[in-house]
């Protein structure tokens, strides 16, 4: 159970960090906004103090101008020194017009505010010493206190010894408690000098519970939060509590910028916490800003502060600019290099792509011959398979009349041997000088070539016809399959071209052959040599 609280305390420690630094990032990143807005700031501010000088030339009394030089000079305070001394010696003189003692020691404070400001801790001290605490309401001995205040811790912050440090600090310590002791309790000047002096006593759980009812308070009535901030800063800071230091150093330097405020301690402590973290970028921008403003505000002591920091911090930042140009010149350098090699690259692709498109061109191209050649040979194989089978129709045809006539041959031997034989020489010599016999094997061999032909091309005389002029047109009379003009283009069709040899097979005369040929050609619709190869395309 023991261990099951230590790991939710450190679980809860680990998110409550984790939480902070979220918020810190955030944080800096409004801050960041703030600095790019800083002329925006500076202008509005700059409006004000126009405002009042305005009212400073239509002003009819010297009662209105001194209040409204009380004014003036809280414009000016925190933001240009020359002008808010120049505003208190104004508030001197109408004082002194005035006869007023107590606007006379009011002014005066204000002109010793202004040296310590500027760094000039002796003048200031002079000018305290010669005004009495007696000679002075309760609001001006709490001021006049708080400069005493004021000045010894800078000087406690800038002595050269630790024996006159810890003096200027006990100093400056006695004049906490003479604060408190002339500010109302519970006032928010009271609590804000009631933390410092709980941080001097290093009791800075109780100086950040105050502080923090200081930030609630300025943060619900709109004050600026940037005094708490601070104090709050600094107490995290004396525990140790980087994050949380961060954070609220943050918050005062946003509150600072907003404000116009050009003499400030946060956004440089910033500053070289973030160049210790190593945010080196930020640290330099934010040194640099708090330069710029001490210098505009004409705030020596920051000034000089900002100078002891700035150096080293720009030599930083200047070393991390020459390394990341450096990388960038590697980088550059390199990128050219890829780039380079990318666009040989693709030249080469490029020029294999062309390549690659005209072997495809070349492919399809043969591809496509291909198709003809695979066509062409279908075609021929069509024609030789065709071929094929009139060979064979024909073959089968030629053995069956070659058995046939050889069958016809022994029976005529042996009705002449009979003849003979029986002494019929009479009627032997009458069969012998017949010419019936010769006439009777051409119709049947004429009837079989003519099936045998229209069995493989049956459409062979319509085809054929349409060839031929319409009223030109060859048919067959009854009981006839071919006519002697369709038997003649019949053998052409298979082939056999010459009028001799067709004229042998059909036993017509080459005349008569070439006769038919004619006399069907000039019934043609083509050409003699497209008529001749339309018929051998027939079927």
């Amino acid at each position: 159970m023991r261990q099951l609280k230590v790991l939710l305390v450190v679980f809860l420690a680990f998110l409550s960090l984790h939480i902070c630094a979220n918020e810190t990032d955030s944080l800096l990143r409004e801050l960041d906004m703030s600095i790019r807005n800083r002329p925006q700031y500076t202008l509005k501010r700059q409006e004000q103090i126009d405002a009042l000088q305005r009212k400073l030339r239509l002003s009819h009394s010297d009662q209105e101008r001194y209040d409204l030089y009380r004014e003036l000079f809280g414009k000016y305070r925190s933001y240009r020194m020359d002008s808010a001394l120049w505003v208190a010696n104004q508030r001197v003189e109408l004082a002194k017009r005035m006869k007023n003692p107590l606007y006379i020691y009011s002014a005066e404070l204000n002109i010793a505010e202004v040296m310590i400001g500027v760094a000039m801790y002796k003048e200031g001290l002079e000018i305290l010493d010669g005004i009495k605490s007696a000679d002075l309401d309760d609001s001006g001995v709490s001021y006049y206190y708080y400069q005493y205040h004021q000045v010894y811790t800078l000087m406690a912050d800038y002595a050269f010894s630790d024996q006159m440090k810890e003096h200027y600090r006990g100093l400056a310590y006695q004049y906490k408690d003479s604060i408190i002791s002339m500010r109302r309790p519970g006032s928010q000047g009271y609590l804000l000098m009631m933390s410092e002096k709980l941080l001097y006593e290093e009791k800075y759980d109780e100086a950040i519970e105050i502080l923090n009812s200081c930030y609630k308070t300025h943060e619900e009535k709109g004050y600026s939060v940037a005094i708490p901030s601070i104090g709050l800063a600094n107490a995290y800071a004396f525990m140790g509590n980087t994050e949380l230091q961060k954070k609220y150093l943050a918050i005062s330097a946003i509150a600072d910028i907003q404000a116009a405020t050009k003499e400030y301690i946060s956004l440089w402590k910033l500053a070289n916490l973030l160049f210790q973290e190593g945010d080196i970028k930020r640290a330099y921008t934010y040194i640099e800003c708090s330069m710029q403003d001490a210098t505009f505000c004409n705030a020596r002591y920051r000034t000089q502060e900002i100078s002891e920091l700035l150096p080293v911090i720009s030599r930083t930042y200047e070393n991390k600019l020459r390394e990341e140009k450096t990388q960038m010149v590697a980088l550059v350098i390199l990128t050219s290099v890829l780039l380079i090699i990318l666009l040989v690259a693709l030249m080469f692709i490029f020029y294999q792509m062309k390549r690659l498109n005209v072997a495809r061109k070349a492919v399809n191209t043969m591809n496509e011959e291909l198709k003809h050649i695979n066509s062409d040979l279908h075609t021929l194989n069509d024609k030789l398979q065709e071929s094929n089978q009139v060979k064979e129709e024909y073959i089968g045809y030629v053995f069956n009349m070659c058995s046939l006539y050889i069958n016809k041959q022994e029976e005529q031997r042996k009705m002449l041997a009979r003849k003979i034989k029986t002494g019929q020489l009479d009627d032997l010599y009458k069969t012998v000088n017949s010419s019936s016999f010769v006439a009777n094997e051409l119709k049947e061999f004429f009837y079989t070539f003519d099936s045998v032909f229209l069995k493989l091309y049956p459409k062979f005389i319509e085809q054929f016809n349409t060839l031929l002029q319409e009223d030109e047109r060859i048919c067959p009379k009854e009981g006839e399959l071919l006519t002697p003009e369709l038997r003649v283009f019949a053998l052409i069709r298979l082939g056999i071209t010459d009028s001799g040899k067709i004229a042998n097979f059909l036993h017509y005369s080459a005349q008569t052959v070439y006769n038919y040929r004619l006399k069907v050609r000039n019934k043609s619709l083509l050409s003699k040599d497209e008529f001749m190869e339309s018929v051998q395309q027939i079927g």
